[in-house]
């Protein structure tokens, strides 16, 4: 392992498993509000863990920058909100001071991505094993609706299970203290426990946002738990004190995209959109004027969204993601593991044949899916799938496969086939 890298693409870590949910997954997730992951690799390759043997060096010596590059191998679009994460991660591995994040960005944007790969920077760099306990959950889990109450112990058996699989069969009791200690809590959809729904209180956003604070500051939670004393399993309790915890918590905050917006364009407010010029895939030239929250918003538009003063002031920092422009979707598109063309590439390769993409039909579909600001990188699945679709039903029906060099057949995706389908909608 050189200075200037994190990771070296060897054997796993003690027996862990090797391959961790890829980052890919989430920008293309329905089910999470984030849209999860950018994984550079063409071919989709899955992270690899590093040699054991490697010399283990001091915390202090991985820097933000190095934790950058490694973060930015599976997270596309997002350098300056890499460069927060990664400053967080050297805080809370080095033990300095509190590293808390909050990150707002559109459905799409990356939130869940960004998550996704600390996880697996963790699991990729030797010397973070003992801060291998990345959990992700939602926020809406941590609070027992009926009751009305904050519930931490469901976080930290979220944590225990993660510490587990990490530690393996028979964890001591000083074992799982200390790997609980040093995990870092991901907690997604936070926007949706706002202290204020459609302009009314609602008492459980409070509740969460106040539990949630507790932890942040630091508290002493007794957890239950199983553990090994002297060769036998048995139940005890763990005094965990979460202030060596990390929490980053990410939401799409959509109602606050609008509120600011209409703050921004009322007669007299001194603030004005930016126009800027945009070339587009066919070389054309215009200028756009389009809403950007990074250019707006302050710290008063979270309160009145519902965010408790108190409970914001707890994070070092408020992380707005970009929204993903045409060049950002294009790379997402060609490259990340679960886009839907390289998802479509492997279908049709069980029937020996070749998808390639024009680059300029990547770039007409890519500029297409831009348009959808709200929804980033998920809007190019129903855009690639309106085109490809006829060919996945019967690529031999439609006379346009062609041999390649070798063996197998070839199907490209060209500019006019793109063209002509956009015409048709």
């Amino acid at each position: 392992m050189t200075p200037d890298t994190l990771t070296e693409p060897e054997t796993a870590v003690d027996g862990e498993e090797t391959a961790i949910a890829n980052s890919n997954e989430a920008f293309f997730d329905d089910d999470s509000d984030d849209d999860s992951d950018n994984d550079r690799s063409p071919g989709g390759s899955r992270p690899r863990a590093t040699d054991p043997s490697e010399t283990v060096r001091p915390l202090t010596e991985i820097r933000p920058p190095l934790i950058f590059e490694e973060l930015r191998q599976g997270v596309l679009g997002q350098d300056k909100a890499l460069r927060f994460v990664s400053v967080a991660v050297y805080k809370h591995t080095t033990g300095r001071v509190a590293a808390n994040l909050l990150l707002i960005g559109s459905s799409g944007t990356g939130k869940t991505t960004i998550m996704n790969n600390l996880q697996r920077l963790y699991h990729d760099v030797p010397e973070y094993k003992p801060f291998r306990a990345v959990t992700i959950i939602n926020a809406n889990l941590l609070v027992d609706s009926d009751r009305m109450e904050f519930r931490p112990d469901r976080l930290l058996t979220a944590v225990e299970q993660r510490a587990r699989a990490i530690l393996g069969r028979q964890p001591t009791p000083d074992d799982l203290k200390q790997a609980i200690e040093r995990a870092t809590i991901c907690v997604d959809e936070i926007d949706k426990m706002s202290a204020v729904v459609a302009g009314k209180p609602n008492a459980i956003g409070v509740v969460l946002q106040q539990g949630l604070l507790t932890l942040m500051e630091g508290e002493m939670v007794s957890h239950k738990a199983h553990a090994w004393v002297d060769g036998v399993e048995k139940e005890i309790t763990l005094d965990i004190d979460t202030s060596h915890m990390m929490f980053i918590c990410g939401g799409a905050f959509e109602g606050i995209y609008d509120q600011v917006y209409n703050r921004v364009t009322k007669p007299g407010s001194g603030e004005r959109i930016r126009s800027r010029t945009v070339h587009t895939a066919e070389g054309q030239v215009r200028i756009e004027s389009r809403f950007s929250l990074a250019d707006f918003l302050k710290g008063q538009d979270l309160f009145e969204f519902g965010m408790v003063p108190q409970f914001c002031g707890r994070f070092d920092q408020t992380v707005l993601l970009n929204d993903l422009d045409a060049k950002i979707l294009k790379e997402i598109l060609l490259h990340s593991y679960d886009s839907p063309f390289v998802r479509s590439r492997r279908y049709f390769r069980v029937m020996d044949i070749e998808l390639e993409i024009e680059d300029l039909a990547a770039a007409l579909i890519a500029e297409r899916a831009g348009r959808e600001t709200r929804t980033g990188a998920r809007s190019l699945r129903p855009i690639f799938a309106d085109i490809v679709n006829p060919f996945e039903f019967d690529p031999e029906g439609q006379d346009i496969l062609g041999a390649s060099d070798g063996s197998e057949r070839r199907l490209v995706v060209t500019a006019d086939m793109v063209r002509t389908r956009f015409a048709r909608h």
